[in-house]
C-alpha cells in the first residue's frame, strides 16, 4: 500500500472510475472525456499488469519467468487488439502495431539513455547483445513488412493483386512468426536447464534466497493480473467505442491515433522500467526491455491478431503504408547504429526522441 502510495503511475488510477462513470452515467457522458480518461486508465492498467507478471516470475523461477513476461509483456496490446478488431477498426489496429514498435525503440530506449547519461555520464551495455536483439528486431521486422513489400512491388493499388493474397500471405507470415517465437521459447528452456546445470556443479550449496519484503504472494499476483486483464478489456472497449468521435472532433486519423497516441500509452510500463535500470545504471536491462517489447509485437502479438482477425470477422492483413514501413525501418537502424560499439549518452538519448517527435508531425499531417 506504501508504494501504491508514492507519486508516480498509480496515481493515474483515479481515472480508472472517472471513465466507468463517463461511459456508464448518462448525464457524464462526454466521448471526447472519456477517450482521454480510458487511455490513462490503460496506462496504469498496464503498469499493474507488468508489476504482477513480474512477481509472479520471481514464484515460478527465472526460466519459467522470463517466458511469462514474454507471454503477458504485450497483454494490453493483444487485449485491445482483439477488441478494436471485432468492432471493426482493423486500420487501427495496425498503426497501433507500428506505433509500439517504434515508440518501444525510439521512446523507451531513448528516454533511458538520456536518464542513465544525465546521472553517470556514458553507459556501457553489452555489444553482442545488443547486436543479437537489433539482427532479432530487423528479422521479425522484416518478415510482417513482407505483405506490404508484395501489395506495392506489384501494383495493389492499381488492381493488379487482389486483397486475397495479401491476406493469405499475411496469414503464412504469421504462421512462420509463432513457430519462430515457440522455437525461441524452446530455446529458452533448455539453454536455462543447462545453465542451471552449471552452476549447480560449481556451487553446489548454494545460499538460501534472501526473502524479499515486498514480495507478493502468487495468489495476490495471479489476482492482480487477472482483475487488470478485465479493466484493460473494459477500456479497450470505451476507447474503441469513443475513437470515431475523436476523429471528427479533433481531425485526427487512425495513423495518428494508432501510431502515436494508443502505442505510446501501452508502453508507458516498459518506458518507466527502463528509465528506473538506467538510473541504477543497468543500461543493458534497459535496451533488452525496449528491444524485447518491440519484438514481441512482431512475433507474438501482429501473429495473433492477424489470425484471430478471420475468426471475429474482420480479416486483418499485414500491409502497411509506405510512412509506416519507413518510419520502422528508420526507427531500426538508427537503434542498430547507436548501438553497435555498446556505448551511448544522454546526446543518443535526444536524438532519438527526435528522430520520434519527427514522424508524430508525419503522421499528425498525413491525411487518412
Amino acid at each position: 500500500m506504501q508504494s501504491f502510495l508514492k507519486p508516480g503511475i498509480n496515481w493515474l488510477a483515479v481515472f480508472i472510475p472517472v471513465a466507468f462513470a463517463i461511459a456508464w452515467t448518462p448525464g457524464l457522458h462526454n466521448e471526447l472525456a472519456l477517450f482521454g480518461c480510458s487511455l490513462l486508465g490503460m496506462m496504469v492498467v498496464s503498469a499493474w499488469i507488468g508489476d504482477a507478471t513480474e512477481q509472479l516470475a520471481k514464484r515460478i523461477g527465472p526460466t519459467w519467468g522470463g517466458m511469462l513476461n514474454a507471454a503477458f509483456g504485450n497483454l494490453p496490446e493483444l487485449i485491445f487488439g482483439l477488441i478494436a478488431i471485432g468492432k471493426g477498426l482493423g486500420p487501427l489496429v495496425k498503426a497501433a502495431w507500428t506505433g509500439a514498435i517504434i515508440s518501444n525503440l525510439l521512446v523507451v530506449i531513448g528516454a533511458a539513455m538520456i536518464a542513465g547519461g544525465v546521472r553517470h555520464g556514458n553507459l556501457k551495455f553489452h555489444v553482442e547483445r545488443a547486436n543479437d536483439a537489433s539482427t532479432s528486431m530487423l528479422i521479425a521486422a522484416v518478415a510482417v513488412l513482407l505483405p506490404s513489400i508484395y501489395a506495392q512491388a506489384h501494383g495493389i493499388l492499381q488492381g493488379q493483386v487482389t486483397s486475397d493474397f495479401v491476406e493469405d500471405i499475411s496469414l503464412w507470415i504469421s504462421a512462420l512468426l509463432l513457430t519462430a517465437y515457440v522455437a525461441g521459447i524452446i530455446r529458452t528452456i533448455f539453454v536455462s536447464k543447462e545453465e542451471d546445470a552449471v552452476r549447480r556443479l560449481e556451487n553446489p550449496n548454494p545460499p538460501d534466497p534472501i526473502e524479499d519484503a515486498d514480495a507478493w504472494s502468487v495468489k495476490l499476483a495471479a489476482g492482480v493480473l487477472a482483475v487488470a486483464s478485465f479493466l484493460i478489456a473494459l477500456l479497450s472497449d470505451f476507447v474503441s467505442d469513443s475513437v470515431d468521435s475523436v476523429k471528427t472532433s479533433l481531425g485526427w486519423t487512425d495513423l495518428f491515433i494508432g501510431v502515436i497516441v494508443i502505442a505510446l500509452i501501452g508502453n508507458m510500463a516498459a518506458l518507466f522500467s527502463a528509465v528506473k535500470m538506467a538510473k541504477k545504471n543497468q543500461m543493458d536491462l534497459s535496451f533488452e526491455i525496449g528491444m524485447s517489447a518491440g519484438s514481441q509485437i512482431s512475433l507474438l502479438v501482429v501473429p495473433v491478431l492477424v489470425i484471430s482477425s478471420r475468426w471475429l470477422g474482420h480479416p486483418v492483413d499485414a500491409q502497411f503504408s509506405t510512412p509506416e514501413v519507413a518510419s520502422i525501418f528508420g526507427t531500426i537502424l538508427i537503434t542498430t547504429q547507436i548501438a553497435q560499439d555498446g556505448r551511448s549518452n544522454w546526446l543518443n538519448g535526444v536524438q532519438m526522441l527526435i528522430l520520434y517527435a519527427m514522424i508524430a508531425v508525419m503522421f499528425f499531417y498525413l491525411p487518412g
